[in-house]
């Protein structure tokens, strides 16, 4: 999500660590009884052997929380960026994970050991940015640390890892093209969406709105799916500043002219204040009314794509996706 100080857990999704080389290879007999043959995973800390189907994974990352939820896999405990955030679950998986240890961020390294995982799914920042906590979480059972090393990994490719790892391809692909399906059927709906304009905005102050600018960010690919572009604006911004996610001031709100703008705020007067900006009802997606206002987690799963929040959120944005599409 956007850049917010909240320390190790908002910095997993906010900052880009080095490049993995990741590859997953089994042998044949992957249907043995012995639940299947090792499996060797490549990536810049090392080799990590995966033996058998894992029964106990710890989960730590909003986006590998939702995957395995989407297998039907319940994590035995899971550290939630978003949850951090906002003292909950995020809306389209809070009801999956009752009977899951929701961990803290103090004494993370004990927490995951007292849930005896025999798979571990972390993220590249914690190999690169946090390597201590990192080298004593990977002595505890094997970790994933992230899949391609990007700033947010492909949720494609997250689910096709871990359908690898639980002996499930089928499933994995069955997955990804429901949620193809979703996306390609509001694309079907709303032809109109195709070239047209976006913004993505997080009033996080009185005196700042952070935008996205980076048209490759993992951030865009549901708007990229429906054939849209963030507003040329921002990714000027983008070019001149090389910050995939930068602040702009409020008198610069202009700046966030596009037919569709998607907004969040810290808290309801700050989202009042940026409503209430010079230049903001001039905009053109608040004067057609293609505006959606998303709360923190919501935007957390724009930012973080997974097979369980871009459904949910393609029908939360229906409504002013409709009306840009005109």
């Amino acid at each position: 999500m956007f850049r917010v100080s909240r320390g190790f857990l908002v910095l997993l999704i906010t900052l880009v660590s080095a490049t993995l080389a990741l590859s997953a290879c089994s042998s044949p007999d992957d249907s043995a009884s012995d639940g299947g043959a090792p499996i060797q995973v490549n990536t810049s800390k090392g080799s990590v052997t995966i033996n058998g189907v894992p029964k106990r994974i710890v989960a730590l990352g909003a986006q590998w929380i939702d995957v395995a939820l989407s297998f039907g896999v319940t994590p035995v405990a899971y550290l939630d960026n978003i949850q951090v955030l906002t003292g909950k679950p995020a809306p389209w998986s809070s009801d999956q994970l009752k009977s899951s240890t929701a961990l803290s961020t103090d004494g993370v390294v004990e927490q995951v050991a007292k849930a005896k995982p025999d798979l571990i799914l972390a993220t590249s920042y914690m190999a690169d940015g946090q390597p201590e906590m990192y080298s004593q979480i990977s002595k505890l059972a094997p970790t994933i640390p992230g899949i391609t090393g990007k700033q947010i990994d492909p949720w494609q490719d997250m689910v096709t890892f871990l359908g690898t790892v639980l002996r499930q391809p089928e499933k994995a692909k069955e997955i990804t093209a429901g949620v193809d399906d979703k996306v390609n059927a509001t694309k079907k709906e709303l032809p109109g969406l195709n070239g047209k304009t976006y913004t993505m905005a997080y009033m996080y102050s009185n005196d700042q709105i952070q935008v996205l600018g980076d048209p490759d960010d993992g951030a865009t690919y549901l708007f990229r799916s429906l054939g849209m572009n963030i507003a040329p604006a921002l990714v000027a911004g983008f070019r001149r500043n090389g910050q995939p996610r930068y602040p702009i001031s409020t008198e610069n709100v202009p700046l966030l002219d596009s037919d569709l703008l998607v907004l969040t705020a810290n808290t309801d007067q700050l989202m009042s204040s940026l409503q209430k900006l010079p230049g903001y009802r001039n905009l053109r997606s608040v004067r057609s009314g293609a505006v959606s206002r998303l709360s923190v987690a919501e935007i957390g799963g724009l930012n973080e794509p997974t097979p369980l929040s871009i459904p949910y959120l393609l029908d939360k944005m229906h409504p002013a996706l409709q009306k840009a599409s005109v």
